[in-house]
């Protein structure tokens, strides 16, 4: 299974079913280029992958993220999602981008357990 060859974050247990993988940040860099890479590896088609944007709910909030970890049941995670700005934006509003990026983390790390 690719995503126990690849090292994946934050497990659940595994079960017989066919393993999902849910990827935050789905649509930014990093969250394409797996997608390119799930589509075309064949050990892939035996796993459920998931790529999430902002708009499959607010990461900040933690019931939103409950409800999709609800949702998907996912066995493994790639946590990349992150709020960015720009660079000017990101100098202006550092501690802001600092404290959200730290709430995303946690609740996708909490939702993990």
């Amino acid at each position: 299974q690719l995503a126990r060859s690849i090292g994946l974050l934050c497990g659940a247990q595994e079960t017989m079913a066919k393993p999902t993988v849910l990827v935050t940040g789905g649509t930014g860099l990093y969250g394409r280029a797996i997608e390119a890479v799930v589509s075309r590896d064949e050990k892939a088609k035996e796993e459920n992958w998931v790529f999430l944007s902002s708009k499959d709910g607010d990461l900040v909030d933690r019931k939103a993220v409950e409800a999709i970890f609800e949702k998907h049941k996912p066995t493994y995670v790639i946590h990349l999602a992150a709020k960015v700005g720009g660079l000017f934006h990101n100098l202006r509003k550092k501690v802001d981008f600092y404290r959200e990026n730290t709430l995303i983390t946690d609740n996708v790390m909490e939702c993990c357990r």
